[in-house]
């Protein structure tokens, strides 16, 4: 989407001079008058008037859009959404909240410009909710725009991720499955991500984005949080380039993914409970020491990267009908959304998640950005909260997604291991236990199914073969 705006607007500063007119106005429409300064505003005038004005107000760690006001006998002229259009341009950061009380509401433009509503505010912006509200029962009305979504990759940069992942990673196959293809009805061939290096598909993230960082990033080093897999791709391209990398990971992380993080050179520093814990402390390390955050889901160099997965589907098989993928934070099932769909407008992506961590199946379903709580042996699916870019890539170009039991990825892992001689983890038979739920739904489709990942532990392995013998 573009925030280009319409030529024939003019914006100017606001001056000290003018917010007694502003405040005025603001306060009519029970708007926030909170912390007024000339500096925050833009206006449209009509000659030395002023019909239209909106805000960039600025908090300790985030910013938001708001006061947007449009003069009665102007209204209708799209005014209100050429300010937000402007602000948005203007925005200091890349996620743009919108706030305001369930009484007062949020115009439509918002919406048509590509907000979300979210139930997930910073909270500087939830307490000026509760300051601002006159009655304390009224709940925290929020919409977000994260910029990135703007940045995501096309085919040509998905091609560029390809010729610089092939130097150092080899090609996944694409291998067609006789035995699942006979219990499905359907002809189902396993992309084999397993494979990879570090035993999951994040890899071909961490090598492509190492290979674009400028000289000033490389001496700073990145740092990024993870429950395994995206750690072991960032840790694995930073060892490729000689590059510092940092990962925060929950107290309770998987041992393994551990180890293979440290083997490769990384920093593993334990922080919180979960991984959204361990998230803010990698984010607010960052800042503190200026190093390079690496978002497991936000950033467009990783989308490009993981695109390549689809792009080698579509080569492997021109001809294929359904991609099913596992979505954790969802940046590969955005890629297939962007490059499979742009290379066979007919095919069908559908996505799945765990039953123990739905915030991105609820989200997508509800059009409502929400965090929910974690309850899954599936590591690689075990993300708490959803993100802007992932979600409306979703609610505008997937096609279906479910959610799927851990016991339903546990049959899947012994069905992998027992028809296709392949040892994949929870999360990465996540898609053959969807492609079993979807039943007759594949009859008669040419089907890849993404197995996204291997790392399970020996102990995992065993715990699941004997609940299975059972």
């Amino acid at each position: 989407m573009s925030i280009e705006t319409a030529p024939q607007i003019e914006f100017a500063p606001a001056t000290p001079v003018d917010m007694l007119f502003i405040r005025g106005e603001l306060e009519r429409e029970w708007l926030d008058t909170e912390r007024l300064e000339p500096e925050q505003f833009i206006t449209i005038r009509d000659g030395e008037r002023i019909i239209a004005c909106g805000r960039i107000k600025p908090y300790e760690q985030t910013y938001e859009l708001g006061s947007v006001w449009v003069a009665e006998d102007h209204r209708g002229n799209r005014l209100g959404e050429s300010i937000t259009r402007e602000l948005v341009r203007l925005f200091p950061q890349d996620e743009v909240y919108l706030t305001t009380d369930a009484a007062v509401g949020l115009p439509a433009y918002y919406e048509r410009f590509g907000f979300l509503r979210t139930r997930i505010l910073p909270d500087e912006l939830v307490a000026k909710i509760k300051r601002l509200c006159e009655t304390p029962n009224r709940d925290a009305v929020g919409m977000t725009y994260d910029r990135r979504i703007e940045q995501l990759p096309g085919i040509a940069e998905t091609y560029k991720a390809k010729h610089v992942i092939e130097n150092y990673l080899p090609r996944t196959p694409l291998l067609y499955n006789l035995p699942i293809s006979r219990e499905q009805g359907c002809d189902v061939y396993l992309k084999l991500e397993n494979l990879q290096p570090i035993g999951a598909f994040k890899v071909r993230g961490g090598v492509y984005l190492a290979s674009t960082l400028t000289e000033e990033e490389r001496a700073k080093g990145i740092i990024g949080a993870s429950t395994g897999n995206h750690g072991q791709s960032l840790a694995y391209g930073a060892n490729l380039f000689g590059i510092r990398c940092v990962i925060a990971m929950p107290e309770e992380a998987n041992p393994m993914k551990v180890e293979s993080m440290r083997a490769l050179g990384a920093e593993v520093q334990f922080h919180g409970a979960d991984f959204e814990e361990a998230r803010l402390w990698a984010e607010e390390t960052a800042r503190r020491e200026g190093m390079r955050y690496v978002h497991h889901i936000n950033s467009p160099t990783l989308v490009a990267a993981v695109s390549t997965i689809s792009l080698e589907i579509i080569e492997d098989l021109p001809d294929v009908d359904v991609i099913i993928t596992p979505i954790g934070g969802g940046s590969a099932a955005v890629g297939h959304c962007l490059v499979a769909k742009t290379l066979r407008p007919n095919v069908q992506v559908i996505g799945v998640q765990a039953e123990g961590a739905p915030a991105v199946y609820r989200s997508w379903r509800e059009r409502n950005l929400q965090a929910a709580q974690i309850d899954t042996t599936a590591e690689g699916l075990a993300t708490g909260q959803a993100y802007y870019v992932a979600v409306k890539t979703f609610i505008d170009r997937l096609d279906d997604m479910l959610l799927v039991s851990d016991e339903e990825m546990r049959d899947a892992v012994v069905r992998l291991l027992r028809s296709a001689h392949t040892v994949a983890e929870e999360s990465g038979a996540a898609a053959i236990a969807a492609a079993v739920k979807l039943g007759d739904r594949l009859r008669g489709k040419k089907v890849a199914i993404v197995v996204s990942g291997g790392n399970m532990t020996l102990d995992s392995l065993r715990r699941v073969l004997l609940d299975h013998s059972r």
